[in-house]
């Protein structure tokens, strides 16, 4: 018999009443498990003995055990079923509507609190569309939508690529501020600086995650001595040890400012905020998809992505 030929002849639930009889001990006990007959439990296991050709059961013992060529039978019996019940949702799933993923470009620009508090809810649906979150850097985030690597992004920086399947929406401005360490030369004043007087000291950007659409430059032709790191998150962490000074938006930094452990500075004539978006192929589909799409079509909903949660809260007086 080929390996193609008995792999297909073994029945599913040959492979459960094995599981079940070595989980009871005894063929009566694995019968009752699975609400069948004695003798039912007792074909199934000679056929799959019969099939695979080695004994799988040692029945010399009171209490019936696998033999070693049980233990695999067994091991690959339950990598088989699992294989069976995900084939089976996954088919149903695809057939409802539901894609098996959904791909989000996400940025810091943006509140990911609110990004988490969505998913959680979208969760709940049971759709098993698995969600898979990338985090993109300033024209990124349009990269990835044009290159067809996300399926949704959740605040593009910037304006649109001229790309006829793309539909976006605006999500708002968000406003950066000027920050550094308290121990850094600029950090000793509170007065208002000059673009001048900025261009004298280190710049820390995030840089663009951009592949295949040319980056902006952004604040970086602000100052000649320029870190470029990975994301906002590097950016802050850079700017906390001292090394140079960041534009960064406040909810990334607004505990940071109340502790003192980050000083804000207001630049002159210097406006210094994005226009965000969020974006999708028009000719994408899928159940998950829409969720989301339909969502974001509400104004409020998009612009809940520029202000923490926590600081919503206390706004409407809620207790924390």
């Amino acid at each position: 018999m080929g390996v193609k030929q008995m792999v297909v002849s073994v029945k599913p639930e040959y492979l459960r009443v094995l599981i079940a009889v070595e989980n009871n001990g005894s063929l009566s006990a694995a019968a009752s498990e699975l609400g069948v007959t004695v003798s039912s439990v007792s074909y199934a296991v000679r056929q799959l003995e019969e099939q695979l050709g080695q004994a799988l059961l040692n029945r010399d013992s009171y209490r019936v055990c696998l033999t070693p060529a049980g233990v695999t039978a067994r091991d690959y019996a339950e990598q088989i079923l699992n294989l069976h019940q995900s084939l089976e949702a996954h088919v149903r799933q695809v057939g409802e509507g539901w894609e098996p993923e959904l791909r989000i470009a996400f940025t810091n620009m943006m509140c990911g609190e609110v990004l988490y508090q969505w998913l959680s809810e979208f969760y709940q649906l049971n759709s098993r569309t698995r969600i898979r979150v990338v985090r993109e850097v300033y024209q990124g985030t349009w990269d990835a939508l044009y290159d067809q690597r996300v399926d949704l992004v959740i605040g593009a920086v910037g304006q649109p690529p001229h790309e006829v399947d793309i539909e976006y929406l605006p999500a708002g401005r968000q406003s950066l501020m000027l920050v550094m360490a308290p121990d850094h030369a600029l950090a000793t004043d509170n007065r208002p600086l000059t673009i001048g007087e900025l261009s004298c000291h280190r710049l820390v950007d995030a840089g663009d995650s951009s592949r295949l659409i040319r980056p902006g430059k952004g604040q970086q032709q602000l100052c000649e001595d320029v870190l470029i790191v990975p994301d906002l998150f590097a950016q802050r962490e850079a700017i906390l040890s001292g090394i140079g000074v960041g534009f960064m938006p406040e909810h990334l930094i607004g505990d940071l400012l109340a502790s003192g452990g980050l000083v804000s500075r207001e630049v002159i004539n210097y406006d210094c905020s994005s226009e965000l978006f969020v974006a999708w192929r028009k000719s994408s589909r899928g159940q998950a998809l829409n969720w989301f799409r339909e969502r974001l079509q509400a104004g409020e909903m998009r612009t809940s992505f520029l202000k923490p949660i926590l600081k919503k809260r206390q706004e409407k007086g809620e207790e924390v």
